[in-house]
């Protein structure tokens, strides 16, 4: 039974993005004329929550209040999205943001041994393409087996959807796929997919619980194909 797959997750697992999200947040309260600013406190007690909620919450704070409160949530969030990208592609082009250590070395390892790679981000794909180009490389991006994203399925995660899709366009079973994750919620929706999960903790899920991760890593470095092939089998986490 080999390891046929490898799916990463984006924000968190690829590039320390979580903490862009909030300042996209912040950002779109700016333009909304709010006086509300999220902390990285405060974002982390949101993080659990797709956007749905998030958005819930904020339409409540705008006066008048909107009588259409699904509509408006999707235009808030494509332009929250749109903030997000605009942030951190400014940073990777800047030189401020890279991938985390170990990532694109990996990734390179997994292309190179015919193993698949492919991304399960609740992302809108858009906005991940870009984020993942600018990041690894359009080769690298072209490379990958499938990209999908939180606007191919009706459920974010933790529900396991998205893993699901990704194996499924893949055509594995998910008994021969591994995930790379960065959080809590994610390494559920791996698990409810029947998958097993490698975490690397991203700044802001630190405190959740990794209950049932075959490893937690403080990042990809120095981590190679036999080791990742060694945990998915059920080996030991290696001393790093």
């Amino acid at each position: 039974m080999p390891l046929e797959l490898v799916i990463s997750d984006l924000d968190g697992t690829i590039l320390e993005t979580e903490d862009y999200h909030r300042r996209a947040y912040n950002v779109l309260f700016e333009e909304l004329g709010l006086a509300q600013r999220w902390s990285r406190a405060d974002y982390s007690a949101r993080l659990a929550t797709m956007g749905g909620g998030k958005f819930r919450e904020i339409i409540g704070w705008l006066d008048p209040p909107r009588e259409h409160w699904e509509e408006e949530s999707r235009r808030l969030y494509a332009r929250k999205t749109e903030l997000y990208v605009d942030l951190i592609v400014n940073d990777l082009h800047g030189g401020d943001l890279s991938p985390r250590p170990g990532v694109e070395r990996l990734f390179e390892e997994i292309l190179q041994s015919g193993i698949q790679l492919a991304i399960g981000s609740a992302c809108v794909k858009w906005a991940a393409e870009r984020v993942l180009e600018a990041s690894l490389g359009v080769a690298l991006l072209e490379a990958l087996a499938t990209v999908c994203a939180g606007d191919d399925v009706a459920a974010k995660k933790p529900d396991p959807s998205i893993y699901l899709l990704v194996a499924e366009r893949c055509g594995v079973r998910s008994e021969d796929c591994l995930v790379v994750e960065d959080t809590g919620h994610g390494l559920q929706a791996a698990l409810g997919a029947g998958m097993r999960c490698v975490v690397t903790p991203s700044e802001l899920a630190r405190k959740d619980s990794f209950a049932g991760a075959v490893a937690r890593l403080e990042s990809l470095e120095g981590i190679g194909l036999p080791s990742l092939r060694e945990m998915w089998a059920g080996g030991q986490e290696p001393e790093l």
